[in-house]
């Protein structure tokens, strides 16, 4: 009788999920969004460490290389491993006195939006080209190391990263945007101007005191240094994931 009941749970289980998939697909929804994804433990929204930090996530939008929102991306608020985003919140405070706040571009970078980089490459689509990548291909973006198929975002623990002025809220020119992929981007670029590099000093200068280490080939990135890569997660960027029973 054990076995029975068992059986006929595992049958109700398939038909169960059958009729969600071809729901799903008469909707055009895909299966995966009806997962109650759950933030691991460890992890935590930056606002609610460091409330004075600002988001502006380009992977949420369409402001970005692949120009649409990325694979993983449903929400506006940072995601960070809790021992980054502290820290994080211990730049602010460096910043602050020196009349600067911090923007994030992006944080925690679920894998689903590395695959969904490495699909894009592979198309023809080039509408991005000359915002982002003017000087190369789509392949030197992965030979030069813009773009990889593991980041240390993946593991909660990077960030891309400008200032912004307390006085008017406007951004600080640093000589170029999020993901241009040039040699312009190098934090100790030559071309750009004298203050757009004194700039990207205010900003490395502040991490690097509170335990950041700069990419040189992107002013903007920051990893934790110091921290080993536990584990590549891939929960969605959401405002409503669960955590200790509630919502």
């Amino acid at each position: 009788m054990r076995q029975k009941k068992q059986n006929w749970s595992c049958i109700g289980f398939v038909v169960l999920f059958a009729w969600l998939t071809a729901s799903c697909a008469q909707k055009g929804t895909d299966p995966a969004s009806l997962v109650a994804w759950r933030m691991p433990v460890g992890f935590c929204y930056v606002d609610e460490v460091a409330p004075e930090i600002q988001a502006d996530l380009k992977y949420a939008g369409s402001d970005n290389f692949v120009g649409r929102p990325i694979a993983g991306y449903e929400g506006s608020r940072a995601i960070l491993r809790r021992d980054a985003a502290v820290a994080l919140g211990h730049a602010a405070g460096i910043l602050r006195q020196q009349g600067y706040g911090l923007m994030i571009w992006d944080a925690y970078r679920p894998m689903r939006a590395l695959r969904d980089f490495r699909a894009w490459s592979y198309s023809p689509d080039e509408g991005t080209r000359a915002s982002f990548y003017p000087r190369i291909t789509k392949r030197k973006i992965y030979q030069e190391h813009y773009i990889g198929d593991s980041s240390e975002h993946t593991w909660g623990i990077a960030v891309d990263i400008t200032l912004y002025r307390l006085r008017d809220g406007k951004l600080v020119d640093m000589g170029g945007r999020h993901d241009l992929m040039d040699t312009r981007s190098a934090t100790d670029s030559t071309e750009v101007t004298c203050q757009q590099r004194f700039n990207r000093g205010i900003l490395r200068d502040a991490m690097r005191a509170v335990g950041f280490e700069n990419y040189p080939k992107e002013w903007w990135h920051y990893r934790l240094e110091n921290s080993r890569p536990w584990f590549a997660y891939d929960f969605p960027v959401s405002d409503n994931l669960q955590r200790d029973g509630v919502r």
